[in-house]
């Protein structure tokens, strides 16, 4: 080796050597920050966990004809944080197989299950990234259900499909509803990314056909083709007419606020609970639709 490249070498590795020990510095830094955060939500997680056991053992004391609505509401509280808790997938996955495991109205409990699971986890948070998040998440459990189970694979594609873009029309029209009377947090949602909503919400229908593709693009080609057939077809009823009527009630409500305004996850044996349940209020739906129609 030359002398000047033995030279060249050495001045490189002096100026490397400093740098690199700051970012061997940064980098443990980082991980040590990382570990904090997991620290921190594990927990906020036994926090809410315990909160969740404590209610539910209170419920159990409470007579019999409060008991159900108390659960429900229990429930209805849990599906709420879903996203935050980072427990959805977990959520619709034993929902799944529990209608599965049960073998009766897969479809239709499926198309239950995940109309009330998109509904609660949006809710009234109407934000586009918020619905698509979601959205892509259910489907990619359907999805990868149907894989695994291809006798039942149309089924559950169609059930799941057809059931998160219901829960994105009841979300729609309850923010519409209730617009004017939302909640303190919920306006710092909308506040924060306002521009956002109102461009992207009358592209509803597009977006939520974007989650199914992109979940399709992921799926190996039998569930693939099934997946872009079924989304092809007209299915319920368009989300437009319901979003064009959010973004003219977000006008309406927040143009003066804006004048003026300046992954935490539960444990699997709760998530499966939680998913259980969501089965249960899905086949008791399909019970009494089935009920009321034998009458």
């Amino acid at each position: 080796m030359s002398n000047f490249k033995k030279h060249l070498i050495k001045r490189i590795e002096e100026v490397k050597k400093p740098r690199i020990q700051k970012i061997k510095e940064l980098l443990f830094q980082i991980d040590r920050l990382r570990a904090e955060v997991e620290a921190q939500k594990q927990e906020l997680r036994s926090d809410l966990a315990l909160l969740f056991e404590d209610i539910e053992s209170q419920i159990e004391n409470l007579p019999e004809n409060e008991r159900q609505e108390a659960l429900r509401t229990l429930h209805e509280c849990k599906l709420h944080s879903l996203e935050f808790l980072g427990i959805l997938a977990e959520t619709v996955e034993s929902a799944i197989l529990n209608a599965l495991e049960n073998g009766e109205n897969i479809e239709e409990t499926i198309t239950e299950i995940t109309k009330d699971l998109a509904f609660e986890t949006i809710n009234i948070n109407v934000d586009p990234t918020h619905i698509k998040n979601t959205s892509t998440t259910i489907i990619q459990v359907a999805a990868n259900i149907a894989e695994a189970s291809i006798n039942h694979a149309d089924e559950i594609i169609k059930g799941a499909i057809y059931g998160t873009k219901q829960g994105i029309h009841k979300s729609l029209a309850k923010f519409n509803e209730t617009v004017e009377f939302t909640p303190d947090e919920a306006r710092s949602l909308i506040i924060e990314n306002y521009e956002t909503i109102i461009q992207n919400l009358p592209h509803i229908d597009e977006i939520f056909y974007k989650s199914i593709e992109e979940v399709a693009q992921k799926s190996e080609p039998g569930i693939k083709e099934k997946i872009l057939q079924i989304a092809e077809q007209p299915i319920y009823d368009k989300l437009l007419t319901e979003a064009q009527k959010a973004v003219k009630g977000l006008k309406k409500s927040f143009n003066e606020l804006l004048k003026e305004a300046p992954s935490i996850k539960i444990s699997a044996d709760e998530a499966k609970k939680m998913g259980k349940r969501a089965f249960e209020i899905a086949k008791e739906k399909i019970q009494e639709s089935i009920h009321a129609i034998k009458k």
